[in-house]
């Protein structure tokens, strides 16, 4: 049996790549294959981040080598190589000749050159090269792309993700707050305990750390620190915070009887002098939100340190940010009042189903309940049975909105209002925030800066957690139908893919290798090796169909391994990724 901990590289693979070391062509003697983001399945996303080389590079093929491979018994090794794929593909059915040789020439013999981890490079262009340095071991150029494949996609996504999250928060940012808030600590992620495995959550929050600070995953400070030269003594790799869950909520209050003994021992004898967060629906969040924490207020303005109210049901934009209020002109109010039922028609579209909307004009409010009948006595016979609205009746009434109509922000603001920031936005007294981190997507996550907006608010008086659906899944709204569609992130989205497009034979005479698809364009590979180079505006393009002699050493692709160290010039740091992350994003903190 395996033992514990102990995987041979050579066997983190598809079962295929066992026997391609026979199929090549004879002779040949150098192989060189590119990773290529070959596609994009988001509309509005054209660039794909590096990020997770290094990383792979010194777990796989630095640690993962070493422990598992070379500094192991070579009869250790065979035995187990040979007793996994000869019970699962039939003796004979692969060579194992070439894992003794490995194992003899003591190192692995690969050069990898990439573009700096935290380029976005445009879809279509290698990111990564990958060739042999010893004439007998062109087999594993392509051997380690299952592993540098499924480890390297999820963490690359995650960065589009956190890169995609704070294009919207820098635009609201800017326009709503001080310049002296910090966009990398508005949102957060909470996605570990959603994601797949520990491994996923780890790299996932990694990528996702790119472009923000906060983060629920202990372990992704660990795993930056490790791999990305870093250290949280003297640096922001990541930041966690204070909070309470539904298991210590409920616990107290079925002690205590009520809610408010919890929140005051929180604020006087728990986290006198820290900063935290409440989950605040357990029971009635509204309750919570209009009449607990105002019987707190001494004890709140007393504390040092902000307590966040934590909404965790419901809908999060209304929660956070209040109900969507219809404002109207002077002239499309008389209509309104004169001639409800064509106002109905012309700004909202003939009603197909009852609604209600809070109007506003002036500083006034007003609900306006539309109320539809149906009949099935329309048109020709029918098997089936179809109901239309034969009429609708429209009542309008002046309206007092409620905490809930307004949201936390807004109730927050009535018990302990703030200051008005440079740019005319309301500020909360520092002693409070609003917190929600259930089902954050991007249009939500744009929908409660724009209504914050709307109602006067700077959007640092809340944070945001983006869960792990938000790390898999992307939402997208579309206006004219006002549905979401759903597309899950996998290694397809972008289509990555490593690909062979170079080989030489014994002669060095050069091999040009290409996959050109007829009905499939997007997979068409490279031909021959590349030169990758980018403009002054950061876009990626490459020219192809050169030997290796001919693009080696020029354009942007480094060196960062060669025969089974990291080059000497070839390690980054979490701070230079940040940094090239946001090279050319305009006026952007990195």
């Amino acid at each position: 049996m395996v033992k514990e901990n102990i995987f041979n590289p050579l066997l983190l693979i598809d079962f295929y790549k066992a026997t391609h070391s026979e199929q090549y062509p004879q002779n040949l003697t150098r192989m060189v294959s590119y990773y290529t983001p070959r596609m994009s399945r988001l509309n509005d996303v054209n660039k794909i981040t590096l990020f997770g080389l290094q990383a792979f590079i010194k777990e796989y093929l630095i640690e993962g080598f070493n422990k598992n491979f070379f500094n192991r018994n070579i009869n250790e090794v065979l035995d187990e190589y040979n007793r996994i794929l000869s019970y699962t593909m039939g003796k004979g059915s692969y060579d194992d000749t070439k894992i003794l040789k490995l194992h003899q020439l003591g190192y692995l013999p690969l050069q990898i050159r990439a573009l700096p981890e935290g380029t976005r490079s445009n879809i279509g262009v290698p990111q990564i090269e990958i060739t042999n340095t010893h004439p007998d071991f062109v087999w594993l150029v392509n051997t380690i792309e299952t592993m540098l494949s499924c480890t390297m996609w999820h963490t690359q996504v995650s960065a589009e993700v956190g890169y995609r999250y704070r294009q919207i928060v820098d635009k609201y940012v800017k326009w709503t707050c001080d310049n002296n808030v910090d966009p990398r600590n508005v949102l957060g992620d909470f996605s570990m305990r959603g994601q797949q495995s520990v491994e996923s959550a780890i790299k996932s929050s990694a990528g996702w750390l790119l472009s923000f600070n906060n983060t629920a995953t202990v372990p992704a400070i660990m795993w930056l620190e490790k791999n990305y030269n870093c250290n949280v003594e003297n640096e922001i790799v990541g930041r966690g915070a204070i909070s309470t869950e539904h298991s210590v909520m409920c616990s107290n209050t079925s002690v205590d009887g009520d809610e408010i003994t919890q929140v005051k021992r929180l604020l006087t004898e728990i986290y006198p002098k820290h900063s935290f967060s409440m989950v605040s629906d357990s029971y009635d969040y509204w309750n919570m939100v209009t009449n607990i924490i105002p019987q707190c207020k001494e004890e709140i303005m007393a504390h040092e340190g902000y307590i966040g109210i934590r909404g965790d049901s419901g809908d999060p934009i209304e929660v956070i940010a209040g109900k969507e209020f219809y404002s109207i002109s002077d002239k499309e109010f008389k209509q309104m009042i004169e001639d409800s039922e064509h106002w109905v028609e012309e700004y909202f579209d003939y009603p197909e189903y009852d609604f209600t909307v809070i109007i506003k004009h002036n500083e006034d409010y007003y609900k306006v309940c539309v109320t539809c009948d149906w009949t099935n006595e329309r048109g020709a016979h029918t098997y089936n049975k179809y109901y239309y609205v034969d009429e609708y009746s429209v009542k309008i009434e002046e309206y007092t909105p409620t905490a809930e109509d307004m949201g936390t922000v807004w109730a927050l603001w009535q018990t302990f209002g703030g200051t008005v920031n440079a740019k005319g936005y309301k500020v909360l007294d520092p002693h409070v925030k609003a917190i929600y981190g259930d089902s954050i997507t991007p249009y939500r996550c744009e929908e409660i800066y724009r209504r914050l907006e709307q109602k006067g608010f700077a959007i640092n008086n809340v944070v945001l957690g983006v869960g792990s659906f938000s790390m898999m899944c992307l939402e997208n709204y579309n206006d004219e139908t006002d549905e979401f569609t759903y597309s899950p992130y996998t290694r397809d989205t972008f289509g990555i893919a490593v690909k062979a497009t170079y080989a030489e034979d014994k002669n060095g005479d050069p091999i040009m290798i290409f996959k050109q698809p007829k009905d499939c364009d997007w997979k068409k590979s490279q031909k021959g090796c590349c030169i990758v180079t980018h403009d002054k505006n950061g876009n990626y393009g490459y020219q192809d169909n050169l030997t290796y002699n001919e693009a080696y050493g020029k354009g942007d692709l480094e060196v960062v391994f060669h025969d089974g160290h990291m080059h000497h010039d070839g390690e980054t740091s979490l701070a230079e990724i940040r940094k090239k992350m946001y090279e050319y994003a305009g006026n952007m903190d990195i």
